[in-house]
């Protein structure tokens, strides 16, 4: 048996590990597979590309098909330019809030559950619980399908996942999915006083933008009211390019996303958005430069959590929580993979996104107390079987 941490200290335990999704988290990784493997689990990896990074799936109880999967990202966003008050890869709790960068998303709900690992083992579970714990979930939910895959391969099939992403602790059956998007566009530079005699990159790049900006008001008449903003949505957040004020800009770049409704395709808007490019954007530009180009890639794509009523981790997470409905939400979450895998998910974990990556992230004690108890009873039901 492993040292027990309760949630809070471990929470700090894991801050204090920099996994922001540039770096490695292999670290974490083996911190996690000691306490497991020490309490009895069953590990097995998957990694990234280059073996810098691991999934790491566990499990205790029976080795036999289904069981409940307790799912955690355990990577970060960055704290660069951020103004913090403190270290943010060194916890400190006060005011009943314990503080640092992934309080909430989502090392509390990864500490949580891990700091029961003990009580799990010595229960006699009638269905495994597992431990599913990805990299590369803050770029585009890119870790988990390497899990998936690895399942699927060695004949694993779970009954349901807990996705404990935060939600102070609400039943979230639903949620947008998110393709992120990377548009180059290649002008022709020139002397800025004759733009006619080459292309500004730059200006296609503007023109680009408030393409997908017309684009998203159009997609505003496709509503689902049970979400907030109810429609399909695109936003364009980081624009470079141009290298002087009197140079026709060579280059440009646009980065942009969009977040579908449930059952549509962020593909289908990324062709709409290049077909308009090519026929109300390119053709004034190609009058000084017929090499003058616009050009979208699609960088990384998770599907959203269809609301399904016979989803069984959503019954079981109203019974357990005693919510009488499952509410949706904006963002993204590996929830949607385990649903497109055939494992049916739920969303519910301790914290507020509105803390999420943030300067000075939080997350409140009492909800990794109440996350805690959520988890006994979740214990409570696989040993009942």
């Amino acid at each position: 048996m492993t040292t027990i941490f309760s949630p809070t200290e471990l929470t700090a335990r894991l801050i204090a590990f920099d996994t922001t999704s540039r770096l490695s988290n292999l670290a974490l990784i083996d911190f996690a597979q000691d306490m497991l493997e020490a309490n009895g689990a069953r590990c097995r990896r998957s990694h990234n590309a280059d073996g810098s990074k691991a999934n790491l799936f566990a499990s205790l109880g029976p080795d036999r098909d289904g069981g409940i999967v307790l799912s955690g990202h355990t990577d970060v966003v960055p704290v660069d330019g951020q103004d913090w008050s403190s270290d943010p890869f060194k916890a400190e709790t006060h005011d009943g809030r314990l503080f640092g960068r992934g309080a909430c998303d989502m090392k509390g709900f990864v500490a949580t559950a891990l700091s029961l690992v003990g009580e799990i083992a010595a229960a006699k579970l009638a269905r495994p619980i597992h431990f599913a714990l990805s990299f590369d979930e803050e770029v585009g939910c890119a870790g988990v399908p390497a899990l998936l895959d690895d399942l699927r391969k060695a004949g694993i099939k779970p009954a349901l996942a807990i996705v404990g992403e935060p939600t102070m602790m609400k039943v979230v059956g639903a949620h947008k999915g998110g393709t992120a998007v990377r548009t180059r566009c290649k002008g022709h530079e020139g002397h800025s006083s004759a733009p006619q005699k080459g292309a500004s990159a730059v200006m296609m790049a503007g023109e680009f933008v408030s393409l997908i900006a017309r684009l998203g008001r159009e997609l505003e008449a496709d509503c689902d009211p049970r979400f907030e903003p109810p429609f399909t949505t695109t936003q364009a957040n980081v624009i470079s390019g141009g290298t002087a004020l009197n140079i026709l800009a060579g280059a440009a770049q646009i980065v942009w996303e969009c977040r579908p409704l449930p059952g549509r395709d962020g593909r289908t808007v990324v062709a709409r958005a290049q077909a308009l490019a090519e026929s109300d954007i390119l053709p004034r530009y190609r009058r000084g430069a017929p090499e003058a180009a616009i050009e979208s890639t699609i960088t990384s794509q998770y599907p959203g959590l269809a609301l399904d009523p016979e989803s069984p981790a959503v019954a079981l997470a109203l019974e357990l929580t005693g919510a009488n409905r499952a509410e949706t939400v904006a963002y993204g979450t590996e929830a949607g993979h385990f649903q497109a895998a055939g494992i049916p998910a739920v969303i519910c974990g301790p914290g507020s996104i509105d803390q999420a990556h943030k300067a000075d992230e939080f997350v409140d004690l009492s909800q990794l107390e109440a996350c805690e108890a959520f988890l006994r009873k979740v214990i409570a039901k696989a040993v009942v079987g």
